[in-house]
């Protein structure tokens, strides 16, 4: 398995509680998640059920701004080469009842007959408390074998890792399914 590193209260507790109202208060801008299937942009819910919003409104800056504060850390942590960060790419994902999303990486060799320049993977989990749905947790998998390892989805909980690692995010199950009740994650990829 490739290194993975995770941090509890990882932003300031009322910017985290004030992120996930944003994001409640948003719900009409959330749209169904895409994936990058054989080089085309598509919506498949057997590989991957979500909703997404492209932008965080007034947080993207200081979300992207503690992303950017992170990075050097966590080139460390996973014996990375310092490169110059081009952009922070942020997805704001909320998962309810069914969502899930199979085995993958966050990058490619070439996409759309460019490199992808995403190298690092950072996510950011945000749920109402008491949490109300189950599963959901982020499963890191072993380039070769079985072995794997959960990271529970928990509040303000960071998970970080090489965008090269393969992970994926085990079924949710959401009785309510009321939008205010889902998993909420931030997803940022920090571009080379």
């Amino acid at each position: 398995m490739l290194p993975h590193h995770t941090q509890t209260d990882w932003l300031p507790a009322a910017m985290a509680d004030d992120l996930l109202e944003y994001a409640i208060a948003n719900e009409g801008r959330f749209r169904s998640g895409s994936i990058l299937y054989n080089g085309e942009v598509v919506v498949d819910e057997a590989i991957r059920q979500v909703s997404v919003l492209d932008h965080l409104g007034p947080f993207q800056d200081r979300v992207a701004a503690a992303a950017l504060a992170a990075k050097p850390m966590l080139e460390t942590l996973f014996g990375l080469p310092p490169f110059k960060a081009s952009q922070v790419e942020i997805e704001m994902a909320a998962h309810g009842d069914g969502a899930h999303f199979q085995q993958h990486i966050d990058t490619f060799v070439v996409v759309h007959n460019r490199p992808n320049p995403r190298v690092l993977t950072l996510v950011l989990y945000l749920h109402r408390r008491p949490r109300v749905f189950t599963g959901g947790a982020l499963r890191f998998h072993a380039l070769g074998g079985t072995a794997s390892r959960d990271i529970a989805p928990d509040h303000n909980r960071l998970a970080a890792f090489p965008s090269i690692a393969p992970h994926s995010v085990q079924l949710l199950t959401c009785p309510s399914n009321a939008f205010a009740d889902r998993r909420f994650a931030v997803n940022m990829w920090i571009h080379r």
